[in-house]
């Protein structure tokens, strides 16, 4: 997607992270954006903050992994969740180390977060649930799917 040079991109990284995708040839359409912090791990809000001034926008979908939508999540930056109850049956062995839908943050039952379910579709055997949560701060909105 990001090589194709079809599609504007935005990627929000560390400054080490800039400098060496910077190296590397990409498009005119990406854009990249060092954000400036001592620890490696950037900040859901100076994310979020890096993004909106580059294309204001009502929503804003996040479609990174547990640790990042763990990240969203503790500074309550998440309006609404998009999940798919799908019917097959996975599961796990001890020791498993696959990740979760959050990781890195651990809410309950010190600081649960608890969302409203707002609507269910289904689709044949795969149910798709929204969830509203109204802890997240006033004028920011963002969708996980």
């Amino acid at each position: 997607m990001f090589a194709s040079g079809k599609v504007p991109a935005l990627i929000v990284t560390t400054t080490a992270g800039a400098k060496r995708l910077r190296r590397q040839s990409a498009p005119d359409s990406v854009e990249i954006r060092a954000i400036r912090r001592s620890a490696s791990a950037i900040p859901a809000s100076a994310i979020l903050d890096e993004v909106c001034r580059v294309s204001p926008g009502k929503l804003i979908l996040v479609e990174g992994g547990p640790r990042l939508l763990g990240d969203f999540y503790a500074e309550r930056l998440v309006d609404e969740q998009f999940l798919t109850l799908a019917p097959q049956i996975a599961g796990r062995d001890a020791g498993d180390r696959r990740l979760s839908l959050v990781m890195g943050k651990a809410f309950a039952p010190r600081d649960p977060l608890w969302g409203n379910l707002i609507d269910v579709r289904r689709g044949s055997s795969h149910l798709f649930l929204r969830y509203s949560f109204p802890e997240c701060r006033p004028g920011q909105r963002i969708s996980r799917i």
